[in-house]
């Protein structure tokens, strides 16, 4: 069975975090470190703001050190854990909002690699739901504008018009 490497369900992440240590605590709560004793592995609980919760976020359960961005893409396209898959999509866009780490390129290079008539209907589902969770078919530019050039703030809107125009095209094949 695949090792996962994170958890998105709060009935999963309050179990597997039953069995674990809390190690540090940070930001009140919003972060914490855990160390799963057994396999010796520590795990970050967060809340992401991506996807906004009634309870003021998206909690996730992540597995240290944190998924690089093709990992989280990955997870996203082939966990066969659906928790997994939306908790590496919400982190991709927390990144994106707090980091500033852009990742949608690279997932469409993904999204486009298979021959769509080889694909079950189910991962075509699974394409779409990416898709939609993480707005690639909109042309709103989500980057910062303050401080830019007005052809630095035009490329990036130009960056976003392209992506969704590609996005578009996808789902129009799904």
């Amino acid at each position: 069975m695949q090792e996962r490497k994170l958890y998105g369900d709060a009935r999963l992440i309050k179990e597997r975090l039953n069995e674990m240590q809390l190690m540090e605590e940070a930001a009140g709560g919003w972060a914490a470190v855990y160390k799963d004793a057994a396999a010796g592995r520590f795990w970050m609980k967060c809340y992401t703001t991506a996807g906004e919760q009634s309870d003021g976020g998206y909690e996730l359960l992540i597995k240290l050190p944190l998924p690089s961005t093709g990992e989280l893409i990955a997870a996203a396209l082939d966990s066969p854990f659906e928790d997994e898959a939306v908790a590496a999509v919400m982190r991709l866009l927390e990144e994106e909002a707090v980091e500033k780490k852009d990742f949608r390129e690279q997932l469409l290079q993904q999204l486009e690699a298979p021959d769509l008539a080889s694909i079950t209907d189910e991962q075509k589902q699974r394409l779409r739901k990416i898709i939609t969770l993480t707005s690639l078919a909109d042309p709103m530019n989500k980057r910062e504008v303050k401080g830019k050039t007005a052809e630095e703030v035009e490329a990036d809107a130009a960056y976003f018009e392209a992506v969704s125009e590609r996005a578009r095209k996808l789902l129009r094949k799904l």
